[in-house]
């Protein structure tokens, strides 16, 4: 979750240095919102009461359902990418496997997969298939260091990419004069970027890093 957090502000930094508003993410018009937030309920409950192999399976069919409704919103395609990358790692080794060796080079502690108390996690190792496709990257953060796997990028890259060009779809317009708004359509917009940046975020949750 930090990874993805950094990146997006880097997007909302970027994409205000280069004129965009964040106004603008109001204008995208994301269908079936409701999706994403239980799709995070049903994986939250498969991390308590077990099952999480299929409860993320389920969770994600539901979100990848989310963005093939908005597959005309740039960078959902890229999101779904990394979560069918991610939901196929879990699904085949029963939970994301982590590096033990990307961990060390993070800083990130490997006592709680060793101990098993993380039902999403699990100690990489001979058996581990699609290793590939795991936590294998060390993000070493300086607040809170994690290890991520590529489908994780591929989602805070197309998180990043929607937060991007849905800033400066409207920015610009805006710059220009050629589109006016009046201080209602201004704040129902700044409303619904602000629901957007939250579904946005609620999607990476799915995301199951370290």
């Amino acid at each position: 979750m930090v990874f993805s957090a950094v990146i997006l502000v880097g997007a909302l930094l970027a994409g205000s240095a280069c004129g965009g508003r964040v106004r603008s993410l109001g204008t995208i018009a994301l269908q079936r919102r409701p999706l994403v937030p239980l799709a995070l309920a049903v994986q939250l409950a498969g991390g308590v009461i077990g099952g999480y192999r299929w409860c993320l399976a389920v969770s994600v069919a539901m979100v990848i359902a989310f963005l093939a409704a908005n597959r005309h919103v740039q960078g959902t395609g890229l999101v779904s990418l990394g979560l069918l990358a991610n939901a196929l790692v879990v699904g085949v080794n029963g939970a994301m496997p982590v590096s033990a060796e990307a961990s060390g080079r993070a800083g990130v502690s490997t006592q709680p997969l060793l101990r098993g108390t993380d039902p999403r996690h699990e100690l990489a190792g001979p058996g581990t298939q699609l290793r590939w496709l795991s936590d294998v990257i060390p993000a070493p953060l300086p607040w809170r260091p994690q290890v991520v796997s590529p489908g994780d990028v591929l989602i805070a890259a197309g998180l990043a990419q929607l937060v991007f060009v849905g800033m400066r779809r409207l920015g610009k317009a805006l710059i220009t004069g050629t589109e006016r708004l009046s201080a209602e359509d201004r704040v129902e917009r700044i409303d619904r970027g602000a629901a957007t940046a939250r579904a946005a975020l609620a999607a990476e949750l799915l995301a199951p890093e370290r």
